[in-house]
């Protein structure tokens, strides 16, 4: 089984994006943080408001989120914050 299954299996599959995201602490303004989008734009993402849907860069980045341990994710934003200076 793959780490991306065994997340799905913790109830999350065929729950809205924004759901997930929120679920497990990813806010809209922290998303974006991390993505490097106005809040908007992600905000436009997640609710599919393009015709091809939730883009995949935004799925898998939650996705990622939910595996990650709360240690991995403190790291993580860290480094963001610090490549965005």
């Amino acid at each position: 089984m793959t780490l991306i299954a065994d997340a799905l299996k913790g109830g999350m599959e065929g729950k809205p994006w924004q759901t997930r995201a929120k679920s497990v602490g990813l806010t809209q303004k922290l998303l974006a943080r991390l993505l490097g989008h106005a809040e908007n734009t992600v905000s436009r993402q997640l609710r599919g408001h393009w015709d091809s849907g939730i883009p995949k860069h935004v799925r898998t980045m939650i996705l990622g989120w939910e595996l990650m341990t709360p240690e991995q994710r403190e790291q993580w934003v860290r480094l963001a914050d610090e490549d965005g200076e």
